[in-house]
């Protein structure tokens, strides 16, 4: 870019010393004119103020037929030019370059030839561009001290970012080899980008360190859940293998390991559903349902396994939406199900469908006991149970797996509950667009 610039300065240069030279020449050979006057016998008179060489500009007079009457030639310049009044003459000899003007004066009311004269002004390109070079290398040094100051701002700009980044780098490869997420990036300088930077990196590292955590907790629970049914199906094995025991004793310790069997496979099956649609490993069929269907097969299942002593209670409006039918009853199904798990005796559930904000909806409503406002942020989260006489049923996947299958279509899925009053879980799906 230095260069870049020499050179421009350069040709720029060059272009304004010859600019002014022309009008330098043009404006001095003026002046220099009106100290002469001719009389009408053509005596040629000089005022004060004519002069035979200025600085670098040399002065002839020449007669009508364009003979030197007054002055020098400077040394290499041309002599047997002839005059010309209209424009700016440019000659060269021997590589030097020579600009001559010429002006005519004659004396006043007179059409006599020879009384009539030619001031003619020379410059040599080489002795009036000298004058010019010292601006022009005070330019080279100007552009020199400012690519120089350019270069050291830029050394020191660079050592203080690549100082900072260098730190940030520390950062990041000792969270990732020492798996430490509770550090963070810091970083108190004066460069937004870089604030931005660190900003963004520890908000990566919040939501890792958060994802760390569920991920422990995850495990932690599975375990949990596991153990329990394993312990029990263990704990018959070695009774029903350490003594005698009759007929019925074996019969009760195998009806215990299939409850517990199959309350494991249910844990199991929940979350193997959950990282299939966590990593989109379930194709998802999408066609035309409609909801008030699904929503009626899912209540005669519950009645037909509660020998029909479930109060259920259907506001079915019209509501059709695209998805996979099997996924969107499982979905149903958990809502269903847990209003009839939580709901409490002599009520009924109610369970409505229609359209609300462009958006098809499927509320189920329960009177249980109701979820406790500081639980209401965390039912959604998997394993999570909230008090005591929810903690006895189920797994705590159930709301989990509907919001996914929710989010999965397009939806999503909210609570509202009070203490003491029941609860009104609403899944809420696209509505068809016709």
């Amino acid at each position: 870019m230095a260069a870049a610039m020499f050179i421009f300065v350069h040709i720029l240069a060059n272009e304004a010393v010859e600019y002014d030279i022309r009008q330098n020449l043009e404006r001095e050979v003026y002046s220099n004119l009106k100290e002469i006057s001719i009389d009408e016998n053509g005596q040629i008179q000089y005022d004060d103020g004519f002069v035979e060489k200025n600085g670098d500009i040399h002065y002839l007079i020449l007669n009508g037929k364009g003979s030197v009457i007054l002055g020098e030639y400077p040394k290499g310049c041309p002599q047997d030019l002839k005059p010309m009044l209209k424009r700016l003459q440019q000659v060269s000899e021997k590589g030097e370059v020579f600009y001559i003007r010429d002006m005519r004066k004659q004396a006043e009311k007179s059409k006599n030839k020879n009384n009539r004269i030619y001031l003619r002004a020379i410059v040599c390109k080489s002795d009036a561009y000298s004058r010019y070079q010292t601006l022009e290398y005070l330019a080279y040094l100007s552009i020199l001290a400012v690519s120089c100051a350019a270069i050291a701002g830029g050394i020191m700009f660079s050592r203080r970012i690549s100082s900072s980044l260098k730190k940030m780098c520390q950062m990041a490869e000792s969270v990732g080899q020492n798996m430490n997420m509770s550090g963070r990036m810091e970083y108190q300088g004066r460069f937004y980008e870089l604030t931005v930077l660190a900003q963004a990196n520890n908000r990566m590292l919040d939501r890792l360190e958060e994802t760390f955590r569920q991920q422990e907790q995850f495990t932690s629970d599975v375990a949990h859940e596991l153990r329990t049914p394993v312990a029990v199906m263990t704990a018959q094995c070695q009774y029903a293998r350490g003594k005698t025991v009759s007929r019925e004793e074996y019969q009760e310790a195998f009806e215990v390991i299939e409850r517990q069997s199959l309350k494991a496979g249910a844990i199991i099956s929940r979350l193997l559903d959950l990282s299939r649609l966590d990593y989109d490993r379930v194709e998802i069929q999408k066609e035309e349902i409609d909801l008030p269907e699904i929503v009626e097969s899912v209540c005669e299942d519950l009645q037909q396994k509660s020998n029909d002593s479930l109060k259920i209670k259907l506001t079915l409006a019209e509501a059709r939406t695209m998805g996979d039918i099997g996924l969107i009853m499982i979905a149903i199904q958990n809502l269903a199900g847990n209003a009839v798990k939580y709901g409490s005796e002599g009520y009924a559930v109610e369970i409505e469908t229609g359209v609300q904000d462009g958006m098809v909806f499927v509320s189920v409503k329960d009177y249980g006991p109701g979820i406790a406002k500081e639980d209401m942020p965390h039912i959604f989260k998997r394993f999570y149970k909230t008090d005591k006489s929810r903690n006895s049923q189920g797994f705590g996947l159930g709301l989990p797996l509907t919001m996914k299958i929710a989010q999965k279509h397009g939806g999503t899925v909210y609570a509202e509950s009070s203490p003491g009053q029941g609860s009104r879980f609403t899944l809420l799906l696209p509505v068809i667009t016709l």
